[in-house]
């Protein structure tokens, strides 16, 4: 979803690939597309949160949405710093099930 919003259709095109792939292992290039789009889906959900005609409902959903973005924000710097394998794929593990790979 935050690609959609956030990205161009090749990144778009190349995170379909890999939910397809049926690997769990995202390739750091797109960790990195992954957690710039998620960046700038909380800062459109802030700017929602910022208005005036935001009701408290919609607001609470907005604060869950900001705190599951931030963890998966967290979680993906988190494995792009570990170190990567001598044979030096580039790929950071992230196990999830395909409709939270879907998701992003």
């Amino acid at each position: 979803m935050a690609l959609t919003q956030q990205g161009d259709e090749r990144q778009i095109e190349q995170w379909h690939a890999w939910t397809l792939s049926g690997t769990s292992a995202v390739p750091a290039h797109l960790a990195q597309i992954a957690r710039r789009a998620l960046s700038g889906m909380s800062r459109a959900i802030e700017q929602q949160l910022e208005a005036a005609s935001t009701s408290s409902t919609a607001a609470a959903q907005m604060e869950n949405d900001l705190g599951y973005i931030a963890d998966v924000e967290a979680y993906l710097a988190e494995t792009l710093q570990r170190p990567v394998a001598a044979c030096g794929q580039g790929n950071v593990a992230l196990t999830t099930s395909p409709q939270a790979k879907a998701s992003v």
